[in-house]
């Protein structure tokens, strides 16, 4: 186990439980042997170690806090709370590229992401019309798979 302070974020915690997660991977031995120095710890009753997942689960008698900062105090890990997830928007959009980039890869760069949805929806607005839905759902799903097209144009 490295000598130096060990960085865990803190997944969960409620009364008496926490799960903590190193900052950066570790090797099982090490995860072990930060389990067995955490326990020792005045409050902690249990150190429940899981190398599968790399997490280990703190069972105590005190407040997190308390706990979190006699670890900090002992030399043993520093806690601290997860780094927020990055926004939904910015997700999706990795994910709409990373689509779009596979899309192109599989057709030979025949078949963008946005032609595809364009495409779909003209589909869609031909079976609406096909149902004589022209005035509402058929005319609004062509509009959108013109200006789908439209921009996929101007790039």
């Amino acid at each position: 186990m490295p000598d130096k302070l060990v960085t865990l974020e803190c997944h969960h915690s409620v009364a008496g439980r926490a799960r903590l997660r190193p900052s950066q991977e570790m090797e099982a031995e090490d995860l072990l042997a930060l389990s067995d120095r955490v326990v020792t710890l005045p409050g902690i009753s249990r150190v429940l170690a899981r190398p599968n997942t790399g997490s280990l689960i703190l069972e105590f008698d005190a407040d997190p806090e308390t706990v979190f900062a006699a670890m900090e105090a002992q030399g043993i890990a520093r806690v601290r709370a997860p780094a927020p997830p990055p926004p939904i928007g910015q997700v999706a959009q990795l994910g709409m590229l990373q689509a779009d980039m596979k899309l192109k890869q599989s057709t030979n760069s025949a078949l963008d992401l946005n032609t595809s949805i364009a495409l779909l929806l003209a589909v869609i607005a031909a079976f609406q019309a096909s149902r004589g839905k022209l005035a509402g759902p058929a005319t609004t799903l062509l509009m959108s798979a013109l200006s789908a097209l439209d921009r996929g144009a101007r790039k």
